[in-house]
C-alpha cells in the first residue's frame, strides 16, 4: 500500500506518550497510516504520492478551541456593517458610531461590538445620551466585550418598549438614571430585549461570516472548533439555529466549510424540535456535529452580571442573580440527556459555579460518562473544587481571560475569592480535564497568544514579573494537552483527534518555531504557516511570510 500524501522532515509533537516525536507521516484517505521516522515513511511513498518536505518545521495536532460564538465573532470583522469598539476610547466610539449614522436612513439600525469601560478613562458605564448626541436618528446597539450588556441610545428603548416603567426580567438589570429613566445600559436578558428588534441573518449573511471565521481559524492553525450558540448572532436569535444548521450542512455539502465543527444550540423550541430528530454526529466525513446543548446559569464580571455567593467587593449589596432556576436548569439536563445531548453550562460566579455542579450531581448521581462541560469555571469556592475530583465533569477555561481581568478581578470580588479564579493548577490537580478555548470575540482568537497566557500568567506586555498567582501556571504539554488530546475528549472525538497517531485524522499545523523549546515570551509570536485537515492543506502562509 502506498499512500496519497507523505510530510517529512518534520519537528513532529504527537501528544502521543508512547511515541511523542516523529520525523515523518503518511497519509490515506483523511487518516494517518503512518507516523514515525523518515526512513519509515519512505516505504509508503509511491509513484503517485505527493512528498511534502516541512524542512525542520514544528508540527503540532490540529488545535481545536473549545469556545467559540462564530456569528458574533464574524461581526468583529464585518467593518462594512458593524462599529468595532475593540479597544476604542469611549471617544473613538462615538466618532465611529457618528461617521456610521451619515451613510443610513433615518430608522436603520446601527450595531457594534468589543466596548469596554474598564480601559476608558472615565470608568462608568456609558449612557443613552452620548449616542443620541452623535446618532438621533437610528437606533443603535453596542454589544459589550463580554458578550453579557449592551449601550444603546433613546430610539432603540424606544422601539423595544423600554420605558422608567420597564421591569428587568429575572437575572437582568435595566440600569436606571437619578429620575428613574433607563441609562441605555442593560444586561442578560434585559438587553435581549433591544436585540430582539435587530434584522434577523440572511442565508448569504449566515455563509458569508462562517466562511470569514473559517478562514481566521485555519490562518491560526485551528482545525476544530465548538460553536457555543448556534442561531446567536448578537444576543438572543437562538429560534435561527435550524436555519444556520441547514445552511451550514448546504456548505458541508458543496465542500466549501473544512473546519470539524461542533455546535451547540440554547432550549426553546426549535431545540425541543432537534430532540426529536436525534444527535447529529460526524457528518460529512467527520466535520459536522449537534448534540451540544448550551445554558447560562449568569452573565459575566466585566458587567457585573455574574452570579456571586456574596455581595460585589466594588457594588455593596450586589451579587448579581442566576439567570435560570434549579428546576429549570435541571429538567432541561435531564431533557438533554435524555435525547443523547451533551450539556454545557456556562457558570463565571461562585454562585453560578455551584448551580452547575448541584445540577450535574442532581441528574447523574451515579457519574455515569457524560462529559458534562462548565464553561469559564472561573470563581470557585474551595468546596467546588473539591467536587470536581471524580465528578467526571469537564472545565471548559480560557487562559486569555485570567490577562485581561486581572487588574479587575480582585477590585471586583476582593483577594480572598480572586484565588479561586483562573485556577488552572487546581483543577488539574482533581483530575479534571481543561479544553481550552478562547470565548472569540469576547477575548483573542490567537491560540498561540492564549497558550502563552496558560504558560507564563502574564499580559501579552509580559506582566507582572514571574506571573500573577504563578502557583496556578501550567507547563507547555499540559497547556498543548487543553488544545488537542482534552479539546478532542471533550467533544467524544478522543478516538480520531487530538494526537498524531495511526487511525485518527490527519489533522495537524505546521508553526515557525519550536513550541516545546522556545522561549516562553516566543509562544505568543508563533505564526502558523500550514493548516492541515484530513490531509489536505487547507491553509498555507506565503513565501513572504514564512
Amino acid at each position: 500500500m502506498v499512500a496519497e500524501k507523505v510530510f517529512i522532515h518534520g519537528n513532529i509533537y504527537t501528544m502521543n506518550e508512547d511515541a511523542f516525536h516523529g520525523e515523518a507521516m503518511a497519509v490515506a484517505g483523511q487518516k494517518l497510516v503512518a507516523i514515525g521516522s523518515d526512513e519509515e515513511a519512505a516505504a509508503w511513498i509511491g509513484p503517485e504520492t505527493e512528498v511534502v518536505d516541512l524542512k525542520g518545521r514544528t508540527v503540532l495536532p490540529g488545535l481545536i478551541d473549545s469556545h467559540v460564538h462564530t456569528m458574533i465573532a464574524a461581526n468583529k470583522f464585518d467593518t462594512g456593517h458593524m462599529v468595532n469598539c475593540f479597544g476604542l476610547s469611549k471617544e473613538e466610539i462615538l466618532h465611529s458610531v457618528k461617521e456610521m449614522a451619515k451613510g443610513k436612513k433615518p430608522g436603520q439600525w446601527i450595531q457594534g461590538l468589543g466596548w469596554n469601560q474598564s480601559g476608558w478613562e472615565d470608568t462608568t458605564m456609558p449612557t443613552r445620551q452620548e449616542l443620541d448626541a452623535v446618532a438621533p436618528d437610528n437606533p443603535v446597539f453596542l454589544l459589550r466585550v463580554c458578550g453579557h450588556a449592551c449601550w444603546v441610545n433613546s430610539p432603540a428603548l424606544k422601539l423595544a418598549g423600554v420605558t422608567r416603567d420597564s421591569i428587568a426580567p429575572a437575572g437582568s438589570e435595566i440600569m436606571k438614571d437619578e429620575a428613574g429613566e433607563p441609562t441605555g445600559y442593560l444586561t442578560e436578558k434585559a438587553a435581549c430585549v433591544i436585540s430582539a428588534c435587530l434584522p434577523p441573518d440572511s442565508d448569504e449573511d449566515v455563509k458569508r461570516k462562517f466562511l470569514l471565521i473559517q478562514d481566521k481559524m485555519l490562518e491560526q492553525g485551528i482545525t476544530a472548533y465548538n460553536d457555543k450558540c448556534l442561531g446567536t448572532s448578537n444576543m438572543n436569535q437562538r429560534e435561527m439555529a435550524q436555519e444556520m444548521w441547514d445552511v451550514l450542512k448546504r456548505m458541508y455539502q458543496d465542500e466549501k466549510m473544512k473546519l470539524r465543527l461542533h455546535v451547540f444550540v440554547q432550549p426553546g423550541q426549535v431545540l425541543d424540535e432537534m430532540y426529536r430528530r436525534g444527535p447529529q454526529i460526524g457528518l460529512y466525513g467527520g466535520r459536522l456535529t449537534h448534540r451540544g446543548v448550551k445554558m447560562f446559569s449568569d452573565g459575566a464580571l466585566g458587567a457585573r452580571s455574574a452570579w456571586l455567593l456574596e455581595e460585589y467587593s466594588d457594588r455593596p449589596g450586589h451579587t448579581g442573580s442566576g439567570r435560570l432556576t434549579d428546576e429549570f436548569l435541571q429538567n432541561e439536563m435531564k431533557k438533554a440527556h435524555d435525547a443523547g445531548f451533551q450539556v454545557s453550562i456556562h457558570a463565571i460566579g461562585d454562585g453560578a459555579v455551584k448551580q452547575a455542579m448541584d445540577a450535574y450531581e442532581a441528574v447523574n448521581p451515579c457519574k455515569e460518562d457524560r462529559r458534562f462541560l462548565i464553561e469559564h469555571f472561573m470563581i470557585a469556592r474551595d468546596e467546588e473544587f473539591e467536587r470536581l475530583a471524580g465528578s467526571g465533569i469537564i472545565a471548559s477555561m480560557q487562559f486569555v481571560e485570567m490577562s485581561s481581568d486581572m487588574n479587575m478581578i480582585e477590585k471586583r470580588v476582593g483577594k480572598k475569592r480572586a484565588l479561586g479564579a483562573y485556577a488552572w493548577r487546581r483543577v488539574l490537580n482533581t483530575g479534571t480535564k481543561i479544553a481550552s478555548g478562547t470565548d472569540f470575540p469576547m477575548d483573542v482568537e490567537n491560540p498561540y497568544e492564549n497558550m502563552y497566557y496558560g504558560v507564563s500568567r502574564c499580559t501579552i506586555d509580559e506582566q507582572p514579573p514571574g506571573g500573577w498567582h504563578p502557583q496556578e501556571e501550567l507547563t507547555r504539554y499540559e497547556v498543548l494537552k487543553s488544545y488537542t488530546l482534552d479539546a478532542a475528549y471533550a467533544r467524544f472525538e478522543e478516538d480520531v483527534l487530538g494526537s498524531l497517531e495511526v487511525g485518527k485524522y490527519a489533522d495537524f499545523v505546521v508553526i515557525d518555531r519550536d513550541y516545546m523549546n522556545c522561549a516562553v515570551k516566543e509562544i505568543k509570536e508563533i505564526r502558523a504557516l500550514m493548516t492541515v485537515i484530513g490531509g489536505e492543506i487547507v491553509f498555507q502562509a506565503g513565501e513572504t511570510e514564512e
